[in-house]
């Protein structure tokens, strides 16, 4: 069985060296002046069709349906295109590079000739040992009204800014912040709160300033067999929280005994 696996461009994807990131096809979200804009049924039905003249069967990885309501879309467009490809959708509750982890290791056991049931079952137990810290474009007003304090042009004391932690496909939020140390600080704590991840990804917009070599050296530290990455945020999720977000994905899978 020829085996495609279908994203967004809400995923990014950690480097890796393989040849089966062959099989991924990602369909691009459209960014226009009222901001990001969802795929609709024909969109849906259209990519379908194109791809089962290449594959016999697709798993579309879709984003969190909290944030981005594309997975029921994305299922209807499955029963009703008529085509001869086996179709299977399923809500990863990620973004970034969760979502690339998740592609990418859906690729890797599809070269393995894994059937789509199994794929998905794999992908489905890969969920709850993912986990993503997102931080809303903030920082820059951060600094601002930090410049604004040491002029004396301002009266009262800088805001406070929230840390979402991706939760079950939902924004929760994690804790508030008010400077670029506390955010740091509240990075690094996430971190040292795993025992073995296999993958760390830092990601973040183009003017974020978030040093990330101290977080890189914290990780690197405690968890030397672990890749560490850091990925830069494509237009539609600059779209979604803004050219200065940022934020930490981590997968920890527990060791096979």
């Amino acid at each position: 069985m020829s085996l495609c696996i279908l994203t967004f461009s809400t995923t990014l994807f950690p480097p890796v060296t393989s040849s089966s990131e062959q099989r991924i096809r990602t369909m691009k979200l459209v960014v226009d002046k009222d901001g990001l804009k969802l795929p609709d049924l024909d969109d849906f039905k259209r990519v379908y069709s194109e791809l089962e003249r290449e594959f016999s069967a697709i798993m579309v990885l879709t984003p969190a349906e909290a944030i981005l309501p594309i997975t029921e879309t994305a299922k209807l467009a499955a029963q009703s295109h008529g085509g001869t490809a086996k179709i299977s959708v399923l809500d990863t509750q990620q973004l970034g590079p969760g979502l690339g982890i998740l592609a990418q290791t859906a690729a890797q056991l599809a070269d393995e000739n894994t059937s789509l049931s199994d794929i998905e079952i794999h992908i489905r137990g890969m969920l709850p040992h993912l986990f993503t810290l997102i931080v809303p474009d903030s920082l820059q007003s951060v600094k601002e009204e930090q410049t604004l304090l040491q002029t004396g042009s301002a009266t009262d004391q800088p805001g406070m800014f929230p840390v979402f932690l991706l939760e079950e496909g939902d924004l929760t939020l994690h804790k508030k912040v008010r400077t670029q140390r506390h955010l740091l600080e509240t990075l690094q704590v996430f971190i040292e709160e795993f025992e073995f991840p296999q993958q760390l990804v830092y990601f973040h917009g183009t003017n974020a300033s978030l040093n990330f070599r101290l977080l890189q050296t914290t990780a690197s530290d405690l968890f030397p067999n672990a890749t560490i990455s850091e990925l830069e945020l494509d237009l539609p999720l600059a779209a979604l929280f803004g050219p200065q977000a940022l934020g930490l994905t981590v997968l920890e899978m527990p060791e096979k005994k």
